[in-house]
């Protein structure tokens, strides 16, 4: 009898109405470019939870690393359920600060639960929106693009898409949410202890929510 590799495909749908995919099993449902070209750093798994975990080594807004702390083994969980990332407190402050000082963009006032939020007024392609890079162990950068940055919270305002976790966030530094992984093909292997993942689909014209990634 065959047994399945341990390994889940999973991407996300930016769209409400996109349906996603999600493939548990070993051969990848992806045999295009996408699939070929992911970038790979090593998965931690918590015995006791069961809860998947990567080590970010640094945070990068338009070059410029943001420090974090003590950099604990498995630093980063990722989860689907959270609906954005979370930061531990300290190291929010100091994204906010540093996506602000970049960023190109009339600051207006703040909506909850997001503490960084900006006019869309006239915001096109060209918009002057930092990238964020998470520098993960082996090198890797997964860069978050403004489509993973700035969630509309009304018209005419986005809000940078991150959560203060405060102090209570003990052993883990972040908590890579939902909405960040949006249209990023992602990969667990959980046999191999890896974890890998693709630049926005968006990229290349194409994402989660259609039928099959081309």
């Amino acid at each position: 009898m065959h047994k399945n590799r341990r390994k889940l495909s999973l991407c996300l749908p930016s769209k409400p109405a996109g349906l996603g995919s999600l493939h548990i099993g070993g051969v990848s449902p992806y045999t295009n470019d996408v699939s070929k070209n992911l970038a790979s750093t090593p998965l931690v798994i918590d015995q006791t939870t069961g809860g998947y975990f990567i080590d970010v080594m640094s945070i990068e807004i338009a070059g410029n690393v943001v420090p974090l702390g003590k950099k604990r083994r498995g630093n980063a969980m990722i989860c689907t359920l959270a609906p954005y990332t979370v930061l531990q407190g300290s190291i929010y402050k100091a994204l906010v600060s540093e996506f602000v000082r970049e960023a190109k963009m009339l600051r207006v006032a703040n909506v909850k639960p997001f503490n960084a939020c900006f006019s869309s007024k006239g915001m096109g392609v060209s918009a002057a929106v930092p990238v964020i890079d998470l520098v993960v162990k082996g090198g890797a950068k997964w860069r978050i693009n403004r489509w993973n940055l700035l969630v509309k919270v009304k018209r005419d305002v986005v809000c940078l898409g991150f959560l203060d976790g405060g102090v209570t966030m003990k052993t883990t530094e972040m908590v890579i949410g939902g909405f960040q992984m949006e249209d990023h093909l992602v990969e667990l292997d959980l046999e191999a202890s890896k974890f890998s993942f693709s630049s926005s689909l968006l990229l290349k014209n194409t994402s989660c929510g259609q039928n099959r990634i081309v």
